[in-house]
Formats: C-alpha cells, structure tokens, sequence
C-alpha cells in the first residue's frame, strides 16, 4: 500500500460490502471501483474515488485516466476524504451498534 496511488477494484458479483475497498479506504487511498451495491455505499464519485458502470471498459479507462490527471495534492485529498468517510460510517463500533439494535429490535417484536 505504501507505493500506490488508489486501488483499482472491479467487481461484478453481489459481494455485499468489500474489505478490500473499505481497507483501501481506511488507509487513505482513493478507490476506482464498480458502481454497485456494496461498492457505491463506500465510495463517493469524485470525493473518495471514482466509480464506473460494470463491464464498461471505455467508462473504466476514462476514471483512471481522471485520477492521473489529478494533481498529487487532490490525490491526497481523495484519500484522506475517503478515510473521513470510514471513520464516520463503518467504525466497528457503529457497525456493531448498528447490529445490536436490530437483534434488540427482533427481540422485542416478539415480546
């Protein structure tokens, strides 16, 4: 992670939330990714990272060439947006909280 610029992580299977673009994230890099369920939740198009439609390549090399466009301080603003974003939305202990009050929830509706 310490010689890249962004993570570059093309899905087009219902994978849910990926570890992969939460990590990058988290570490401050910006993320091109898919945009789909599970990956547009995480990345902000433009903020944090670019994203493109599934299984279009011509959409795909334009976000990169985008990203390398970039000047190395709005790279660096990408990143650090993006790990904002991580910490505020999918902090563990927000993610567990979250969990515990929709088992409560459950729990309760059956009382």
């Amino acid at each position: 992670m310490a010689v890249t610029n962004c993570t570059i992580h093309l899905t087009y299977y219902p994978e849910g939330m990926s570890n992969v673009i939460l990590e990058s994230a988290a570490s401050g890099r910006p993320v091109i990714t898919t945009n789909r369920s599970g990956c547009r939740e995480i990345v902000e198009d433009g903020v944090t990272g670019y994203l493109f439609e599934q299984r279009n390549t011509e959409e795909l090399i334009d976000k990169i060439e985008t990203f390398l466009s970039l000047k190395p301080y709005e790279r660096e603003k990408m990143g650090i947006m993006g790990r904002k974003k991580v910490e505020c939305e999918f902090n563990r202990e927000i993610v567990i909280s979250a969990y515990v009050q929709q088992i409560e929830n459950i729990l309760n509706a059956d009382v």
